[in-house]
């Protein structure tokens, strides 16, 4: 899709958007607003809804969110959201935590598309804003919710296309740097390590608090990691004052795990395309065209990662805005890749998410999964894909004494549950 295809697209959302509300709250408004033009001040001021009018509708729906009732909760974030319309217009910015509430609620509800329109409203009134600060934060805000909701290109393309861009960007806004460097673990082009050392260079330059300055170093250590140069890395380990003989951690991202001839990728594209046309189509919709691993897999960077990721977009055109679930831990996988990688048996989701993988590994001092153990008899294809993943996957290694250290036997657990399925203490 073009750029201008995709601008036009998010014009329409926000058109939409406005619409909607202008129409919904257009009786409300037209009544008071004529009397506020013909009465004086302090009758037309009466006449007008008040701030208050909306805090009391947002708490009642914050009641309501905290019982789970989630069209009750909807419904009075609307009345909310008219009442600050009537008095301020349908663009006013205050209505941006009732947006985040909304989309809160979609969220709870698994409608992601929604959520994800207002949360693009959201950043569509911050960027109107007079205040620098205000449109700096809502574009951190949006390009937030892209890494959290699996739309990771889009979370690039926000804030900056590249490291080297961001390094030029003035004035330095540390929230937004660290966050731009999360995405590059997420990026396909991922990871431009140089251009990641010159941004810490430039932070230590801007006479930030330490624990600023630790966030930099941890993120642009892990950078390093995935980036094959571990010696360059374990500098910037040592100086987190990390806790000696720390265990392994593994390095959040998205990874590629298998590379494909091209005539295989481009036959399993028109397999794909045709499936999705139905010309392919067979009695069951999960009927493998192809017995192929998925190319990629996540490990979330916090628990507030959603269990989705942003639809392929058609290589024959079109777009769309719909999501496509995830599942595992700490490895999360598209749910239909992942089906067409195991045994039959694991079709359906109840068996699936039964599936519990234990290994033992070693890592080494640069961070790389070896001598890989399975403490149970499983198929070979769910064997043959851990192996797979393990290869690219990296960690930070334990440290001792400043430097890193190998470590052996380390116990690792791959689930496969959904995220409404797994306990708190799996997660």
């Amino acid at each position: 899709m073009t750029q201008f295809q995709r601008l036009k697209r998010f014009q329409a959302i926000v058109a939409g958007l406005i619409g909607t509300a202008f129409i919904i709250g257009f009786s409300a408004t037209l009544v008071p607003g004529v009397l506020a033009q013909s009465l004086p001040g302090p009758v037309a001021n009466a006449a007008q809804p008040s701030l208050s009018e909306a805090d009391v509708l947002q708490s009642k729906a914050g009641k309501a969110m905290a019982d789970q009732n989630w069209a009750v909760a909807e419904d009075l974030l609307l009345q909310a959201q008219h009442a600050l319309h009537r008095e301020h217009g349908v663009v006013t910015e205050q209505q941006g935590p009732i947006l985040d509430q909304l989309a809160r609620a979609h969220i709870e509800q698994k409608d992601y598309r929604q959520a994800n329109q207002f949360k693009q409203f959201n950043h569509f009134l911050g960027q109107r804003s007079t205040s620098i600060d205000t449109r700096v934060q809502s574009e951190i805000a949006l390009a937030r919710w892209y890494l959290y909701s699996g739309q990771f290109d889009a979370a690039r393309r926000l804030l900056s296309a590249s490291l080297k861009t961001e390094l030029a960007r003035t004035p330095f806004e540390p929230e937004r740097a660290l966050l731009r460097l999360d995405i590059e673990r997420f990026s396909a082009r991922c990871c431009h390590s140089d251009d990641a050392i010159k941004l810490l260079a430039r932070a230590k330059t801007q006479n930030l608090p330490a624990d600023l300055i630790a966030q930099f170093e941890q993120k642009i250590g892990d950078l390093l990691t995935l980036d094959g140069q571990a010696n360059l890395a374990a500098a910037h380990y040592a100086q987190q004052n990390a806790v000696k003989d720390q265990t392994p951690q593994l390095i959040s991202g998205l990874r590629r795990y298998n590379d494909l001839d091209p005539n295989k990728v481009g036959d399993m594209k028109l397999r794909q395309e045709l499936r999705r046309r139905r010309i392919l189509a067979g009695v069951y919709r999960d009927e493998a065209l192809w017995s192929q691993a998925p190319q990629t897999f996540t490990v979330a960077l916090s628990e507030d990662f959603l269990p989705i990721a942003e639809a392929a977009q058609s290589e024959f055109g079109g777009y769309t805005d719909n999501f496509e679930p995830v599942i595992g831990a700490p490895f999360r996988f598209n749910l239909d890749q992942l089906k067409q990688a195991l045994p039959t048996r694991y079709r359906k989701l109840a068996r699936l998410e039964t599936l519990e993988v234990q290994m033992t590994v070693d890592i080494t001092a640069e961070g790389k999964p070896t001598n890989i153990r399975f403490e149970d008899r499983y198929p070979r294809q769910v064997r043959e894909l851990m192996k797979q993943v393990f290869k690219v996957a990296r960690f930070k290694p334990a440290m001792h004494d400043g430097l890193p250290v190998e470590t052996l036997d380390l116990p690792f657990v791959q689930r496969f549950k959904s995220a409404d399925s797994q306990t708190e203490a799996e997660v």
